[in-house]
């Protein structure tokens, strides 16, 4: 895993018409890093994802493998290798896996390459091939979300922004994905930022996690530090350390 920063936000700030959600977030992540972001509801999880993938307006510095991409448009971020999976999934219904799986791959030309990365989709989530024809409307809930990541790895990111992949889902299912995720991160060295409200799942993936509260980080460091921390310990882990 690379020392160096891939991505690094300063002074960030986003939020929606007159209603300000963050404050002033600062945060770095190494490339091959998988970083969780903790907090309660409505801290501004969402919303800092949102801003990261360019999907609401920000001020202040997004800074992606060297480059400044704050202010550019979501599609120019996604050319530049970041995924978005929202809460929710985002999957279109009425359309087929495959279709849903292509539509990850639209901005691509070599045909060849989408050809070996859907098998490589296939080989991570097998029930995929399998209900490759049904709408996704019909798949499970866990089915879903696989879709869903299936269809983000289908633009070959080198920054995957998941949020909330455990909602809704079964315990079972849950384990299985992340540790598909983690699976990705090691063989892709694809740079992973999960929001997750299951702390001990998050932090047993992360290398790195940030605690965000009304709209501001209020603790960051390596996910074992975090883990060690008493306030993490009893406000989202459930015990004293």
């Amino acid at each position: 895993m690379s020392a160096d920063p891939f991505l690094t936000v300063t002074d960030l700030t986003a939020g929606y018409g007159a209603a300000q959600v963050l404050h002033g977030i600062g945060l770095s992540v190494a490339e091959g890093e998988v970083c969780a972001v903790l907090g309660p509801n409505g801290a501004g999880k969402t919303t800092l994802l949102r801003a990261l993938s360019a999907t609401i307006p920000v001020r202040g510095s997004v800074v992606l493998a060297g480059t400044e991409v704050a202010g550019r448009a979501p599609e120019k971020l996604a050319r530049m290798g970041v995924a978005h999976v929202p809460e929710g999934r985002g999957t279109f219904a009425p359309l087929t896996v495959e279709e849903n799986l292509r539509l990850g791959a639209y901005s691509r030309r070599d045909r060849s390459g989408i050809e070996a990365d859907l098998r490589r989709v296939f080989d991570y989530f097998p029930i995929l091939r399998e209900k490759l024809r049904e709408p996704a409307g019909r798949l499970s809930g866990g089915q879903q979300q696989m879709l869903a990541l299936g269809r983000a790895l289908m633009s070959r990111p080198r920054l995957l922004l998941l949020d909330e992949p455990s909602l809704g889902l079964a315990p079972l299912v849950t384990r299985e994905l992340f540790r598909i995720v983690g699976t990705i991160n090691e063989e892709e060295r694809t740079t992973v930022i999960v929001v997750e409200q299951n702390a001990h799942l998050a932090l047993r993936a992360a290398h790195r996690a940030y605690v965000l509260e009304s709209g501001r980080i209020v603790l960051s460091g390596t996910a074992a530090e975090i883990t060690a921390n008493d306030r993490v310990a009893q406000s989202y882990l459930g015990y004293r350390v």
